[in-house]
């Protein structure tokens, strides 16, 4: 599940806050035997760390969305990367976890890689941007969504129990 080897591999940024995360994940992977463990290792082992707030603009991180096009397709997608767990919604994520989702990893904006999918068949992706597209939902960082959800527990009227367990 490797890059041909004789074509130059893009470079690739991994913020510090993700690298240990994505490291146990691949390690784990490996001896488990999923079959992109080692290709998502090996990123993770290339990759340049950066201090959250050094990652390069236009890098493509977890938790984030990214927009992208395979095999010079006519149309591109945009999905948020994230590890296999925190995965909710197939039409909206991408596990890094999955050959895609590995090859993006810390790529930047214009930069193209070939990956193997699990069948064996050599694709190409082109990263094309890192924001949200037109239309997509607001989404809160994870660490937010805590804080929200205790604000409006907060706010509830003097009449208002609250939810009630089943």
């Amino acid at each position: 599940m490797g890059v041909d080897t004789t074509e130059q591999l893009p470079s690739i940024g991994i913020a510090r806050r993700d690298h240990a995360r994505l490291e146990r994940l691949a390690d784990d992977a490996v001896k488990e035997r999923h079959p992109v463990g080692r290709f998502l290792m090996s990123e993770v082992r290339r990759a340049v760390v950066f201090d959250a707030n050094q990652v390069p603009d236009g890098t493509v991180c977890l938790n984030e969305w990214v927009t992208y096009r395979v095999d010079g397709g006519r149309q591109s997608e945009s999905r948020i990367l994230v590890c296999p767990h925190d995965l909710r919604n197939g039409l909206m994520e991408l596990s890094v976890l999955s050959p895609l989702g590995a090859a993006l990893l810390g790529m930047s904006v214009g930069q193209r890689m070939k990956f193997f999918s699990i069948e064996g068949g050599l694709h190409s992706v082109i990263v094309e941007g890192v924001l949200a597209p037109a239309g997509a939902p607001v989404l809160f960082p994870l660490q937010a969504r805590g804080i929200v959800d205790r604000a409006s527990a907060s706010s509830r009227g003097p009449d208002d129990d609250g939810p009630e367990a089943a």
